[in-house]
């Protein structure tokens, strides 16, 4: 809405103009003053957006009245009401940046015509300004260093603001809140978060109250009957340096929404449970345990473990960012474990499960997505092993008998099937009823019995370093404790 004000020393002139303008859809008749004097004192308190002068007024005329203006408050445009015979003083007042001036007798199509042009650019100009702040703040709730993203100068509209987080459970319901928004306050900044969420930031004219903070979101949360929307609320703040930690307080209040059965969900930052120490904090499970059950691939326990720990991080009504690093760590501890897990679920996919995971409304739904997703890549890595677990062994198995003599990392072996090495140890001893380490030595063994009939004049300790063996000493222990004698006295009894 525009806002006027009409300065002239006649007041039928004032009063006939002010009747024009009030009748006028859009337009608001900020006052009427008799002089420049009374105008300046009247905008010092009233916010105005244009000035309708005369010219000749006593004390302060309209030519220092629009001086002043345009030293003080250039963004105020200003409109020159002038007789014929004053023309060359409306050309000086052109000169201070009038925007126009008007003939005398005033002509109300005129007058209403060059106002609509003025609204109209002022609405413009408004949206740039708006686009540009947006832009400039949401790159201060990602930025540590405020003062390199915003220009010298960049004030709020307001001395406070309020930074709200806005969760919905469809596009439907953000933009239902959002238009209603919208229509309550048009100055609020709307900031883009992710799937179904948004930043709002509402300014206030003096510090609100708690109970005005959440009055203020009201427009949010009236939204259609089934529909659900989660919002947080900072502080108020009075600084552009507080704008990351009221927006990083208005998410914790949001999040808080994920344990709450009402589907209209708002909380502040005196709802806040209390803070924890600084710091990471490691998921509290037993991850042995989990990885135990991981390497046999027991998935039901895997999804028991998951369950529990969702219940621990409901019991502390734990943060979407605790959530999700949790959820992180069991992804890893997977991805440790299994080899082809990235590529059943890479990295594209893991963003786009935590984005999921991060828009959803409620913890048990939350849990759902999660214990869905990796049961799901755990039963496609269960499928995988089963058909070609057989297979594995074999491979590992004739690899062996043809390069007996080499040392053999358990590391290496497990990379030639793409196994984990502590799952292919469990699989070849499942497999064979023999560990990898007693399946070299039996293969070995096995060797040198070979040589010691086939080569009787091949020295002992040459076929020890022949399968594998260098060292005579042990050889000759390894063979003894295996065959019940030593290499010669086989030799002799085989000979």
């Amino acid at each position: 809405m525009l806002s006027i004000l009409v300065v002239d020393d006649e007041v039928f002139i004032r009063d006939g103009l002010s009747r024009i303008i009030g009748r006028e859809s859009g337009f608001r008749v900020a006052g009427s003053c008799s002089n420049g004097r009374e105008a300046l004192e009247l905008i010092a308190e009233e916010p105005v957006d244009v000035v309708l002068t005369d010219i000749r007024m006593p004390e302060v005329d309209g030519l220092a009245l629009i001086r002043e203006l345009k030293n003080e408050q250039p963004d105020i445009r200003c409109i020159i009401m002038s007789g014929f015979t004053e023309f060359s003083y409306a050309q000086e007042a052109i000169r201070y940046a009038a925007v126009d001036y008007l003939l005398k007798p005033i002509d109300k199509e005129q007058l209403l015509e060059l106002l609509h042009r003025l609204d109209r650019e002022k609405l413009l100009a408004g949206a740039k300004e708006k686009q540009l702040r947006e832009r400039l703040l949401d790159s201060c709730l990602h930025s540590d260093v405020f003062t390199e993203v915003l220009p010298p100068g960049f004030a709020l509209p307001a001395p406070y603001f309020v930074v709200y987080v806005q969760k919905c459970d469809s596009p439907g319901t953000l933009k239902e809140g959002t238009d209603n928004w919208r229509t309550a306050d048009e100055t609020a900044d709307c900031l883009p978060l992710g799937d179904r969420q948004q930043v709002w930031i509402a300014y206030f004219s003096k510090e609100p109250s708690a109970a005005e903070i959440r009055s203020a979101s009201s427009p949010l949360l009236s939204v259609s009957f089934g529909r659900s929307v989660h919002v947080g609320a900072s502080r108020a703040g009075a600084e552009i340096s507080e704008l990351k930690a009221a927006f990083a307080e208005a998410e914790k209040a949001r999040d808080l929404g994920i344990y709450s059965e009402s589907p209209f969900f708002f909380a502040g930052h005196g709802d806040l449970p209390p803070r924890e120490e600084s710091g990471l904090r490691r998921p509290g499970g037993d991850w042995e345990v989990l990885r135990e059950d991981l390497q046999m691939l027991h998935i039901s326990q895997v999804v028991e473990w998951i369950h529990q720990e969702f219940a621990s991080l409901q019991s502390r009504r734990a943060g979407m960012e605790d959530i999700l690093q949790m959820c992180r760590s069991v992804l890893d501890t997977a991805a440790t474990e299994f080899q082809e897990f990235d590529s059943l679920l890479g990295r594209e996919q893991v963003e786009q499960l935590e984005r999921s995971l991060a828009s959803g409304m409620s913890i048990s739904e939350i849990e759902r997505q999660f214990r869905a997703a990796l049961e799901g890549t755990l039963d496609e890595i269960r499928k995988l092993r089963q058909e070609m677990g057989g297979n594995a062994v074999e491979h590992i198995k004739r690899w062996l008998s043809a390069n007996y003599s080499q040392h053999a990392e358990l590391g290496a072996l497990a990379g030639m099937v793409y196994l984990t090495p502590s799952y292919l140890s469990k699989l070849f001893k499942q497999e064979t009823g023999l560990t990898l380490t007693e399946y070299i030595t039996e293969i070995r063994i096995r060797k040198a019995k070979q040589l010691l009939r086939s080569s009787p004049g091949m020295k002992v300790h040459k076929i020890g370093a022949e399968v594998g063996y260098p060292d005579p000493a042990y050889f000759n222990k390894l063979f003894k404790r295996m065959v019940g004698v030593t290499p010669n006295e086989y030799k002799k009894i085989r000979h």
